[in-house]
């Protein structure tokens, strides 16, 4: 009967046991680092002033700080990629954005400036080139109409005294004629007297 007893209370141990060291696993296997150090100093017994722990609640333990730190290292790692990735866009960005201001630049000079026979001038020395070109020619041809319409006034000038001239050149003409012809019939008449006389 004692073996009974004692079967009996070796058993109960037993189960006492794994039902404390399977509650102790699943704490272990759950929470922050910091819980699960917290539940294995409350799980350890003392003896004087240390702590005496399971050994194999301290492998557990320590695979999981392992487990912890791979993982922590892991997402150290991750971050690393990813800042390395960021500041590399950052770059990749900043190249662009330089890029695009030196076009920037190029496209608003090339704007303000504008090719004049073949010489680069700016907008605004262009545009007074162009307005003094304008007003010379303005003035070029104000001064060829006035110059034309004194030539044309003269011209009708010169052709009305023409006309005139030519009229009484025309007049005179006829007027020599005329006496031309008294004159000759005069000669005649004498001719013909001196004949007959």
């Amino acid at each position: 009967m004692k073996t009974q007893i004692l079967s009996l209370f070796f058993g109960l141990f037993t189960l006492i046991n794994y039902a404390q060291t399977s509650k102790t696993t699943e704490s272990l296997n759950e929470g922050t680092i910091d819980q699960q150090f917290e539940y294995l100093l409350k799980k350890s017994g003392n003896y004087k002033q240390y702590k005496v722990v399971e050994k194999n609640l301290i492998y557990r333990f320590k695979k999981h700080v392992n487990d912890s730190l791979l993982k922590q290292k892991e997402n150290i790692l991750n971050l690393k990629n990813q800042i390395q990735k960021q500041q590399d866009a950052y770059a990749t960005l900043e190249n662009k954005l330089a890029e695009t201001e030196l076009n920037l630049k190029n496209v608003t000079a090339s704007k303000e400036t504008i090719k004049f026979f073949g010489i680069p001038l700016k907008r605004a020395r262009y545009k007074a080139i162009i307005g003094i070109i304008i007003a010379v020619l303005f003035f070029a041809l104000l001064y060829f109409v006035y110059m034309f319409r004194n030539a044309n006034a003269v011209t009708k000038k010169t052709l009305s005294d023409y006309a005139e001239l030519e009229d009484e050149y025309n007049k005179s003409r006829t007027r020599a004629l005329e006496r031309e012809q008294v004159l000759n019939r005069r000669l005649q008449d004498e001719i013909n007297k001196q004949k007959k006389t």
